[in-house]
């Protein structure tokens, strides 16, 4: 699953000159590092990232981003999703569209622990199918035969999403199915296995010392 974002150097940026580099998700610390050695962030002169832009293979979730996400959550929710299965995603894609946990990224991230909270039918995309869906599947009550030709399907399957609170897309059908949801992001703690953010190392200097060193040239006694 792609999951990249364009990272600028925020000092030059702010003065002027983009200084860019995309890095691809899940990252190692020295992925990191290089990408921030080529934009010349180096924890002294230069601190500050920005994010110029996604690219991702969840539809709409580039646009859930903000500039300023830190690495390390970008890279605890890339490595969340891609532990998904394609199925997974899918739900995951509907569930934040649906609007409930998608705002920021501590929600984002929780939703991925927590996607039995929904029910989602990928092959349900209108009230009609909904409604069919329903009396094949839930058998609230048996519709005899011959009503099954005269039955407001739409109708039924449309009074359902309301008050379930559901949503249809293209990516199907789903509502929350008011499972408690667990926070377990805080939102300002990510796990040590998903922390790759470190400056790139400095080049040590040896101090240049008055008089005499070991590679001056030697000097004669008069």
């Amino acid at each position: 699953m792609e999951f990249s974002a364009n990272i600028a150097n925020l000092g030059k940026y702010n003065a002027g000159v983009l200084a860019a580099a995309w890095l691809s998700f899940p990252a190692t610390t020295e992925q990191v590092q290089s990408v921030l050695r080529e934009i010349g962030v180096d924890g002294l002169r230069y601190e500050e990232v920005i994010i110029l832009e996604y690219s991702t293979g969840v539809k709409g979730l580039a646009g859930k981003l903000g500039e300023f996400v830190p690495i390390d959550e970008l890279n605890y929710l890339a490595s969340r999703i891609a532990e998904l299965t394609p199925e997974e995603t899918a739900k995951f894609t509907a569930a934040f569209s649906h609007g409930e946990y998608g705002d920021n990224m501590q929600d984002l991230i929780n939703l991925t622990y927590n996607l039995d909270c929904y029910d989602f039918l990928p092959d349900v995309r209108t009230e009609e199918e909904y409604g069919r869906w329903l009396v094949d599947h839930r058998q609230e009550f048996r519709l005899p035969e011959k009503a099954k030709l005269y039955f407001d399907y739409e109708s039924y399957g449309g009074d359902t999403c309301i008050n379930e609170g559901g949503d249809f897309s293209e990516l199907g059908y789903i509502f929350n199915n008011r499972t408690a949801f667990q926070a377990v992001y805080d939102g300002l703690h990510v796990p040590e296995k998903y922390k790759v953010f470190r400056y790139p190392l400095q080049a040590k200097v040896r101090p240049v010392r008055s008089g005499r060193g070991r590679d001056s040239p030697s000097r004669k006694r008069p």
